[in-house]
C-alpha cells in the first residue's frame, strides 16, 4: 500500500511537470545485457531513474550501475527506500562507483511524518568525492517532503545544501588524490621528483619552460582550493602524435584526471577532450635582422615620386631650357640688351637642371618676360626639391628597413640560414603538418642540417645569433622568449626585427578527458580564478604577448647600401662630362683645322 502510494505521488509529479515516463520491472529483465542497451539508450542530454530499492533485483542493477560508470550527472538517480534501511543503503554504496558529479537522491518513507491524509518522505544527498582515488561515500540529509492526494510539499530543511548550488557543498574533495599528468621539457625527468617539483615551482628566469612553469603554479591554487592532494606523472613532452603519448596521450587514455600544462586544442582531440578554460595566446615565430648585404637600395631615392611625376618634371625641365634659350636669343638679336652673345641651347638645359638641383645659375635674362620666366623656374624646382628632401630624409631616418621575407614560403626559398628552439611541439608540428609551406621549409631548412648540431640552439643562444648575425633566423616560443629578445636587444634595435608566423595563431587550453566525472568542478575553480584576477596575474609573468618598439629611439644606420646610388650617379656624371669635354675638345680642333684650310691660297 504503502509503495503504491510513492509511486503514485512519483507519477503525479512527473505529470504535472511533463514528463516523459516508462515503467518497467527489473525483476523480469536481464540486468547484465539489456540494462544500459534497451533501457538507458537515449539521444537526450540527460535522463531520470527512479529506482525501488525493495525489488529484487535492485541491487544487481546498482551494481551494473556502478561498473557502468553511470552515476554521474547525465543521469539523474531517485533511488527510494520504503523500509528506510539507511545502514543498509550506506553499506551498499560505500563500494560504489561513485563520483563527485553523482546526481544521486535517496528517498526513504518517514513513518513519524506520517499520518491518515499525508505521507513523509526524508531526502538525502548521496555522492563520492571518487571511490577510486580515495574518496568517502558522503550522505546528507536534506529536507523532508510531505505528499498528499493532490500535491507534494516542503516540511522543513535538515541541512543548509539549498542554500548553495551543486557544487558549491562539494568544492573541497579532501579525501581524494587527483592522478596529474606533468611535462618538463627542459630537465631531465630522470631526476628525483622533489628536484622537478623544485624546478616547476621555480620563480627565476621565467622565460625557461614557461608554459609548463605557468600551469604547476596555477595547479598549485587549484589544489589549495579543492583541499586535495594530487599525484604527479612527469613526461618529457606534451604528445609523441597529435592524440597520443606523453601528457596528452595520459588524458586521453584516462591514465589522469588533469594536466599541469595548458595545450593546445586541435580537430583530432576534440573527440576525447574538452576544454575548460582559455590560457593564453601560443604563437611560435621566426625572428631574424634584415640582412645589411641585401645589395644596392637605389629605390629609397626614387620613392618620392612616381615614374610619371618624375617623366613630367623632366620635360618641364626641357622645356625650361628650350625657353631660356628663346629668352636669350631673342635679347640678343631683337631688344640688344647687355649679353654679348647667346648660350647654346645645352647651357640652358644645364641651368635649367641646376635650378632643380638649388644650384642657381651665373646667366641671368634681362628682359622682365625673360626674369619672370627663370623666376617662375626657380620656385617650381624649390617645391620639389624640398617635397624630395622631406620623403627621403623620413624614409631614411622615420623606421628601419624591414625584409621582403615576410612568409614561411619565401623564408624556405631563401638562403637565410636557421636555427630551431627545441621544443617538442614545435618538433611534433614541423614533422605532422601538410601544409605546402611547411612541407617546404622542413624540405629546405630543416633536413640539410638534421643531423647538424646548429640546427637546435638553446634559446639564449639563438637570440643572441639573431642580434650579431643579420640575416639569421631563430624560431622560437613566443610568450617565454619575448623576455629575453628584451634584455639582449637595445629598445631601437627591438624594431628592426622581422617576424614571421610558424603557425596560426591560437589559443592554449587548460583540457580535460570528456568523460572526466571532475570537469564541472574544475571549470567552476577555473573560472573564479579568472574572476579573482589569480590567472591573469600568473599569465602576465610567465607570457609575453608582443615586443615594445620604441620609434622614438632610434639610433639610424643608413648603411652604403643608401649611399651607394648616389655615389654610382656621381661617378656616372662625371663620365658624361668627360665624354662631352672630350667631344667639345674634338670639334674645336676640327672646326680649327677646317679654317685652316679654308683660309689656305
Amino acid at each position: 500500500m504503502f509503495l503504491k502510494t510513492a509511486l503514485e505521488h512519483f507519477s503525479n509529479k512527473a505529470v504535472d511537470n511533463s514528463f516523459y515516463t516508462q515503467y518497467i520491472n527489473v525483476d523480469k529483465v536481464n540486468i547484465t545485457t539489456d540494462f544500459r542497451n534497451n533501457l538507458l539508450l537515449h539521444t537526450r542530454p540527460a535522463l531520470g531513474v527512479f529506482l525501488d530499492m525493495n525489488c529484487e533485483n535492485s541491487e544487481d542493477v546498482i551494481n551494473v550501475t556502478s561498473l557502468q560508470k553511470l552515476f554521474t550527472d547525465h543521469f539523474h538517480w531517485f533511488l527510494y527506500d520504503h523500509q528506510a534501511n539507511v545502514s543498509n543503503f550506506q553499506h551498499l554504496f560505500e563500494q560504489m562507483n561513485l563520483s563527485v558529479n553523482a546526481d544521486v537522491t535517496y528517498a526513504i518513507f518517514n513513518e513519524h511524518g506520517t499520518n491518515v491524509q499525508n505521507t513523509s518522505y526524508i531526502i538525502y544527498d548521496v555522492y563520492n568525492n571518487g571511490r577510486i582515488l580515495g574518496g568517502k561515500l558522503n550522505m546528507t540529509q536534506d529536507q523532508e517532503i510531505v505528499c498528499n492526494k493532490t500535491k507534494c510539499e516542503l516540511r522543513q530543511y535538515y541541512s543548509k545544501l539549498h542554500l548553495r548550488p551543486k557544487y558549491g557543498n562539494r568544492n573541497a574533495i579532501r579525501d581524494v588524490t587527483l592522478r596529474v599528468s606533468t611535462v618538463v621539457a627542459r630537465i631531465p625527468i630522470t631526476l628525483p621528483e622533489s628536484e622537478l617539483q623544485r624546478f616547476l615551482l621555480s620563480d627565476n628566469d621565467p622565460q625557461v619552460d614557461s608554459i609548463a612553469r605557468y600551469g604547476f603554479h596555477l595547479l598549485q591554487v587549484v589544489k589549495d582550493v579543492l583541499k586535495c592532494g594530487m599525484n604527479y606523472t612527469f613526461h618529457d613532452s606534451w604528445t609523441k602524435s597529435e592524440c597520443f603519448g606523453g601528457m596528452v596521450g595520459a588524458l586521453i587514455m584516462d591514465e589522469a584526471d588533469l594536466t599541469s600544462t595548458p595545450f593546445l586544442m586541435i580537430a583530432n582531440r576534440l573527440k576525447y577532450l574538452t576544454s575548460i578554460t582559455d590560457s593564453g595566446g601560443f604563437l611560435t615565430i621566426c625572428m631574424f635582422r634584415t640582412p645589411r648585404n641585401a645589395g644596392i637600395k637605389g629605390d629609397v631615392f626614387l620613392a618620392p615620386f612616381s615614374t610619371t611625376v618624375w617623366c613630367i618634371f623632366g620635360i618641364i625641365l626641357i622645356i625650361s631650357g628650350l625657353l631660356l634659350w628663346a629668352t636669350f636669343f631673342l635679347e640678343y638679336h631683337r631688344l640688344k640688351l647687355c649679353l654679348s652673345y647667346v648660350p647654346s641651347m645645352l647651357t640652358t638645359c644645364l641651368i635649367s637642371f641646376g635650378s632643380a638641383c638649388s644650384q642657381g645659375s651665373f646667366l641671368i635674362p634681362s628682359s622682365t618676360g625673360g626674369r619672370m620666366v627663370f623666376f617662375s623656374l626657380s620656385l617650381i624646382s624649390f617645391f620639389m626639391y624640398n617635397y624630395y628632401t622631406s620623403i627621403v630624409v623620413s624614409i631614411l631616418l622615420g623606421s628601419p628597413m624591414k625584409s621582403d621575407i615576410d612568409t614561411l614560403g619565401k623564408l624556405a626559398d631563401s638562403n637565410l640560414d636557421v636555427g630551431i628552439e627545441p621544443l617538442p611541439y614545435t618538433k611534433v608540428y614541423l614533422n605532422t603538418s601538410r601544409l605546402p609551406e611547411v612541407l617546404r621549409f622542413v624540405k629546405r631548412k630543416v633536413e640539410p642540417k638534421k643531423n647538424s648540431p646548429k640546427l637546435y640552439l638553446p634559446v639564449e643562444e639563438g637570440i643572441k645569433l639573431v642580434r650579431d648575425k643579420p640575416g639569421f633566423v631563430y624560431i622560437f616560443e613566443a610568450s617565454s622568449a619575448f623576455a629575453l629578445v628584451e634584455q639582449f636587444f637595445e629598445p631601437h634595435e627591438i624594431c628592426d626585427l622581422n617576424e614571421i608566423k610558424l603557425r596560426p595563431d591560437k589559443n592554449i587550453y587548460i583540457q580535460t578527458n570528456k568523460n572526466s566525472t571532475y570537469k564541472e568542478l574544475l571549470r567552476l575553480t577555473h573560472v573564479r580564478l579568472l574572476e579573482t584576477g589569480v590567472s591573469i596575474k600568473l599569465q602576465r609573468y610567465w607570457f609575453r604577448t608582443q615586443l615594445n618598439c620604441f620609434a622614438s629611439n632610434f639610433v639610424i644606420d643608413v648603411g652604403l647600401e643608401y649611399t651607394a646610388p648616389l655615389f654610382f650617379l656621381l661617378l656616372c656624371s662625371y663620365t658624361l662630362v668627360l665624354i662631352i669635354f672630350i667631344m667639345e675638345i674634338s670639334y674645336k680642333k676640327y672646326i680649327d683645322k677646317k679654317n685652316e684650310v679654308n683660309d689656305s691660297p
